[in-house]
């Protein structure tokens, strides 16, 4: 079988192939920042998700009844506080006594109207007067720090308990329910995977030997197993400093012109 065609002028473009998977650039993984035993999971595998949507609970244990313990602690130390700062107005005014007492029996002893002792009586408790005074005033300071140290115990409570609740950093889609309610985990481990569907791009391996002209912003075209017959436009967004030292290939990232749809 012989084939007839005419030869025509053109131009020839080089390409590079290679195959990649698609993969999300910003993704997710919520999870709680003690260890702790999952309550409830509100959402499943391909939900859309709001920012702040409430994904998953775990359970609180003790977390409430300590809070509670710490308001009372709380309102003690408010009324520690007050009575301390009475007692400090009670010195003051004891030692305004003293002072005024100490000045009058002064005069007296310049007069020669009192004894040298009695006057010393006085001089003495004026001191004690002042010494009870700055007794009183350190009293204070202590109930104010104690009330500052509470304060702050509830709070880091507050936000521990809120920490129980795993919502959603921005809008996105569930990839994946690691666990469910009965489950136990460790700090830091995923309950919920999240993925930005506006992020997704193709992570591609091409051989070193023919990547030479590989570089970021060259066009692209892709092709998806599930849509062969339908050629996506695309950009190298990433070129990979470090190549895969097994199969010796380069990576690089390839973005969507425009995410298809599904």
């Amino acid at each position: 079988k012989v084939t007839v065609t005419q030869p025509k002028e053109g131009s020839l473009s080089p390409a590079i192939f290679g195959i990649g998977t698609v993969e999300a650039q910003r993704a997710w993984l919520v999870g709680p920042t003690t260890a702790g035993r999952v309550l409830s999971v509100k959402v499943d595998v391909g939900e859309r998700v709001k920012a702040g949507q409430l994904l998953a609970e775990m359970d609180p244990v003790d977390l409430d009844q300590r809070l509670a313990a710490l308001d009372a602690s709380l309102a003690r130390a408010g009324s520690t506080q007050a009575s301390v700062s009475a007692q400090v107005s009670d010195a003051k005014a004891r030692r305004a006594l003293a002072a005024a007492n100490t000045q009058r029996n002064q005069d007296l002893a310049r007069q020669n109207f009192i004894s040298t002792g009695a006057l010393e009586a006085k001089l003495q408790e004026q001191a004690s007067a002042d010494a009870a005074l700055q007794a009183a005033q350190a009293n204070l300071t202590g109930a104010g720090q104690d009330l500052l140290r509470l304060k702050a115990e509830r709070a880091a409570l507050v936000q521990q308990r809120g920490n129980v609740r795993l919502l959603a950093p921005a809008d996105a889609v569930v990839t994946s329910r690691e666990f469910e309610a009965g489950s136990t985990v460790v700090a830091g481990q995923a309950v919920i995977r999240l993925v930005d569907p506006g992020s997704l791009w193709v992570k591609m391996r091409v051989d070193q030997g023919r990547s030479g002209g590989l570089a970021p912003g060259l066009k692209a075209s892709i092709v998806l197993r599930s849509q062969p017959n339908t050629p996506l436009a695309g950009q190298v967004a990433r070129l990979e400093l470090m190549a895969d030292a097994v199969t010796e290939e380069r990576i690089a990232q390839v973005a969507f012109a425009q995410i298809p749809p599904n």
